[in-house]
């Protein structure tokens, strides 16, 4: 198999299980984030929720809804003064969107959300109003 190529269930062979257990991420994100929270409290002599309110999965109902909120999750360091582009940000999903290196992102996808990774890169180059998804925005 070559590096970075995408794994195809069928062709998959198993020898302990006829199909492997599905796995929830959601789920996954809320065992990560109960270990980190008792790894905390141990290190601090500290107890309760590290959060100031828990995670809720949100639907994103509409593919304009998906596509401010990529715009949103990449500006969001510009906002707060990170960077001073969303394209120098060194950890944000952007690079790897516009880039050819190999990436575990399905560029492809999201790019194809905005037809093509030229009208991607238009679309970050515009203001938008977040007031549509205003229930998605946390600030402090």
């Amino acid at each position: 198999m070559k590096p970075f190529e995408e794994i195809k269930i069928e062709k998959l062979k198993y020898t302990a299980t006829e199909i492997p257990k599905k796995i929830d991420i959601h789920l996954q994100f809320g065992h990560f984030f109960n270990s980190y929270a008792k790894a905390i409290n141990k290190r601090y002599n500290r107890t309760g929720s590290l959060f100031e309110k828990n995670f809720e999965r949100k639907e994103v109902p509409t593919i304009a809804y998906f596509k401010k909120l990529i715009h949103y999750i990449h500006f969001n360091p510009v906002k707060h003064g990170f960077s001073e582009y969303i394209w120098d940000y060194p950890w944000s999903s952007y690079q790897s969107i516009i880039s050819h290196k190999p990436t575990k992102l399905n560029r492809e996808f999201v790019t194809e959300l905005f037809k093509n990774e030229d009208y991607f890169k238009l679309y970050h180059t515009e203001d938008k109003d977040y007031s549509d998804i205003d229930e998605f925005i946390i600030e402090f």
